[in-house]
């Protein structure tokens, strides 16, 4: 009788021994399923944030090819060549005879370099037939390094530009990011979202707390040290304080609208590929520095999905910059009429060399 429940202990024991390895390897092979994809709540946080106005699920960003930039760190480097380098990358079947006469025409101010690879972040102007009568708009794009079509947009309307005579004057950033976009992050080479960096009248207070609850202290979003901490972010400051715009867009994926931070009481034109949103703003974007900060509106363009764009859809956006010129000129109107003061970021974009370290690590 001891004999035999000797041999049932035995037995028992061994299935347990069985499954546990088992189920190990069950959890090991799911793992590396190439099918499976994990989407974490930090990753899909803004579209549970914003899915009541969506209309759509959120789209799944295709991985795009990784662009062949060099790191340019030498200061002496020819500007038009690093300019030649880096639109070559973009897609939209652009001539490249195109793109040198684009860069030609391309500067950079001395802030302008990128955080870490100090890469110049330079800019292309083109004044309105109507001298100082036209509004002033400034466009950026390729602010987060892993949205590249942004960027093939800018560069399309840039190209437009060059060949007509605009009612509106404008500035274009192509490249905001360029140590995110050799890298593929939403960050710039510092690890630091320059969506959420700009130094906000609230951001000291709200920025890491909005961070910590509403991103789950995700990596892509994290807004930095403290505002206005990184080159990129100075680097459009110190284009607002100079150029003073009337108006600024911000070309972004994946969501696909049109998200305007401005006076309601304006007509939308219609634009087919997206519709108009208004979505808000967090601490330390963009549309809360310009509009709620200092009365200039903002316009974010959310490009639809991460796919490549091709010619006929580039083609398809310069209605959008058509229709973004007027949506700044009745802004401007609606601006003057609600007696909203338009003001100049009095930031310091200079800093010293001990406050350049943004040291992540140190955050509470």
């Amino acid at each position: 009788m001891k004999f035999s429940r000797e041999i049932w202990r035995y037995a028992f024991f061994s299935l347990l021994v069985v499954n546990f390895v088992a189920l190990v390897y069950l959890l090991v092979d799911k793992e590396k399923e190439p099918g499976a994809e994990k989407l974490t709540q930090s990753d899909t946080v803004e579209f549970d944030r914003l899915k009541e106005v969506l209309p759509v699920k959120p789209v799944k960003k295709e991985g795009l090819p990784k662009p062949t930039i060099p790191v340019l760190v030498e200061k002496n480097k020819d500007l038009h060549e690093i300019c030649n380098k880096q639109l070559e990358a973009f897609t939209g079947d652009f001539k490249a005879s195109k793109i040198r006469e684009l860069c030609a025409q391309t500067q950079v101010f001395d802030q302008c370099y990128s955080q870490v690879d100090k890469t110049p972040i330079f800019h292309f102007d083109k004044n309105s037939r109507f001298g100082d009568k036209g509004q002033r708009i400034l466009v950026l794009s390729l602010v987060h390094g892993d949205e590249g079509p942004s960027a093939s947009v800018a560069l399309s309307w840039m190209e437009r530009l060059s060949e007509i005579n605009p009612r509106n004057t404008w500035r274009v950033l192509p490249i905001v990011n360029p140590d995110g976009y050799r890298l593929q992050t939403r960050t710039n080479g510092n690890g630091v979202d320059i969506n959420r960096n700009y130094p906000t009248a609230d951001w000291t207070e709200l920025a890491h707390k909005y961070w910590k609850k509403f991103a789950k202290s995700s990596e892509r979003r994290f807004p930095g040290k403290v505002g206005g901490s990184e080159a990129e972010t100075r680097c459009t400051i110190r284009h607002i304080q100079e150029f003073q715009p009337d108006f600024i867009i911000a070309i972004h994926t994946p969501l696909g609208l049109l998200d305007f931070d401005g006076p309601t009481m304006i007509p939308f034109p219609k634009f087919a590929p997206l519709p108009w949103r208004s979505l808000g703003h967090f601490p330390g974007s963009l549309g809360r520095y310009m509009w709620r900060d200092h009365g200039v509106p903002v316009l974010t363009v959310e490009l639809k999905g991460g796919k490549k764009l091709a010619r006929k859809s580039l083609e398809q956006f310069d209605q959008l910059q058509d229709i973004t010129g007027t949506v700044a000129i009745q802004s401007q109107r609606a601006v003057k009429e609600l007696g909203i003061e338009q003001k100049t970021p009095d930031f310091k974009t200079k800093v010293s060399n001990n406050s350049k370290k943004n040291d992540k690590d140190k955050v509470n």
